[in-house]
């Protein structure tokens, strides 16, 4: 497996770097999920995701519950 590669962010199409051989020095490295928000972003994407649309896609379903589950 090679240390490094450049995707493109398949919700954003800008490119980053994608580390899979060094977790630790990854771009999404220390972004926790809750298991909704990791459900949410499986069903839609099926490759890594830019470090911005992770943060941006975790906001989005705590929004969705704020507006329809907790009310």
């Amino acid at each position: 497996m090679c240390q490094h590669e450049t995707k493109n962010c398949p919700r954003c199409k800008k490119a980053f770097e994608c580390k899979p051989g060094n977790i630790t020095q990854c771009q999404c490295f220390g972004i926790t999920m809750t298991v909704e928000q990791k459900a949410y972003i499986e069903l839609r994407y099926s490759d890594c995701l830019c470090r911005n649309c992770l943060t941006q896609l975790q906001n989005e379903v705590e929004l969705f519950k704020e507006k329809f589950i907790y009310r």
